[in-house]
C-alpha cells in the first residue's frame, strides 16, 4: 500500500485515493440511512459515521492492495 498513483502525471499516494473513495462511500450510505430513518437506532451519528468510515476504509485498502498484486 506504499505505491503512489499517477493522476494526469502527478503522484498522489494511494491511501488519499482510498480515502476520497471510502468517503463518497459514507456520504452516500449516510443519505440512505437518514432517508430511510435509520439513524434512529444509533446512539452518536458523528462516532457510528466515523466507524463506518475507518471500516470502508479498511475493506477499501485491502481490495485495492490485492487488485496491485
Amino acid at each position: 500500500m506504499n505505491e503512489e498513483m499517477s493522476f494526469f502525471g502527478v503522484f498522489v499516494p494511494s491511501i488519499l485515493v482510498c480515502s476520497i473513495l471510502s468517503y463518497a462511500a459514507v456520504v452516500v450510505i449516510a443519505r440512505i440511512m437518514r432517508a430511510t430513518d435509520a439513524y434512529r437506532f444509533v446512539w452518536h451519528k458523528s462516532l457510528f459515521n466515523f466507524a463506518m468510515f475507518v471500516c470502508i476504509l479498511c475493506v477499501t485498502v485491502l481490495l485495492f492492495s490485492q487488485a496491485r498484486t
